[in-house]
C-alpha cells in the first residue's frame, strides 16, 4: 500500500501542475492581440456671408448702431452729420466684414417711422420726432461720406464693393441734417428707427 501511494502521488502532481498551466494558457497569458485600422473624418463647411463686425453671425435682429448727430442748441441751423457707429456693441464706427468670395452687396435703408415729415424746416426725406410731440427734424442718409447718394425709401443701392481679403470696413451709411430754417424747435431727444437689410 505504501508503495502504490508512492507510485501515485507524482502522477496527482502532475496532473495539478498540467492544470495550472492550462489556466495560465486560457485566461491569464494571452498568446497576442488583434487591432482595427482606419480613418476618421473631420470637417466644417464654411458659406459665404457678411456680418456686423463683433457680432456673434445671426441674420436677424442685428444691432447696426446708431446715427448720432450729437447736441445742438434748438436754435442751430445748417448741416449736422452723422457716421454709424456702436454696431452690435462695439465702440466706434460700426463695422461689416464679409467673406473673400463676397464681392459686392446691396443695402436697403428703410424709410424710418416719420418720412416726408418736418419738411418747413430743412431738406430731407426722412425725419425724427421729439418724443410723442408733432415736433421733427428731416435729415437722410447716404451711400457715400461725401452725402451725393441717398438711400431711397423703398429699394437697395446694388453693387457696393466690398474688400477682396475678408478685411472689415466701415457700414456705408452717412447721415446728414440740413436744417435751413432759423425757427426755434422744442428742446428734447429727436428720434428715428430704420430697418436696414444688407444681401449678399
Amino acid at each position: 500500500m505504501t508503495d502504490i501511494w508512492a507510485q501515485e502521488q507524482p502522477t496527482g502532481q502532475m496532473r495539478r501542475g498540467a492544470g495550472i498551466v492550462l489556466a495560465c494558457f486560457a485566461w491569464a497569458c494571452p498568446a497576442g492581440a488583434d487591432t482595427l485600422t482606419g480613418n476618421l473624418q473631420s470637417q466644417i463647411q464654411l458659406t459665404a456671408g457678411c456680418m456686423i463686425a463683433g457680432s456673434s453671425g445671426a441674420a436677424s435682429g442685428v444691432n447696426f448702431g446708431t446715427l448720432d448727430f450729437g447736441t445742438r442748441p434748438s436754435t442751430f441751423t445748417g448741416t449736422v452729420q452723422a457716421t454709424a457707429s456702436g454696431g452690435e456693441g462695439v465702440s466706434g464706427p460700426t463695422q461689416l466684414v464679409c467673406s473673400p468670395d463676397v464681392l459686392g452687396i446691396s443695402i436697403q435703408v428703410g424709410p424710418g417711422n416719420y418720412a416726408g415729415l418736418g419738411g418747413s424746416i430743412g431738406a430731407g426725406t426722412r425725419a425724427m420726432r421729439n418724443g410723442s410731440t408733432a415736433a421733427y427734424i428731416p435729415y437722410d442718409v447716404y451711400r457715400d461720406s461725401g452725402h451725393s447718394q441717398v438711400y431711397p425709401l423703398a429699394s437697395a443701392i446694388n453693387g457696393i464693393a466690398v474688400p477682396a481679403n475678408g478685411a472689415a470696413f466701415a457700414l456705408p451709411i452717412y447721415g446728414q441734417i440740413n436744417k435751413t430754417d432759423a425757427t426755434a424747435l422744442p428742446a428734447g431727444m429727436y428720434t428715428d428707427t430704420l430697418q436696414v437689410t444688407v444681401t449678399y
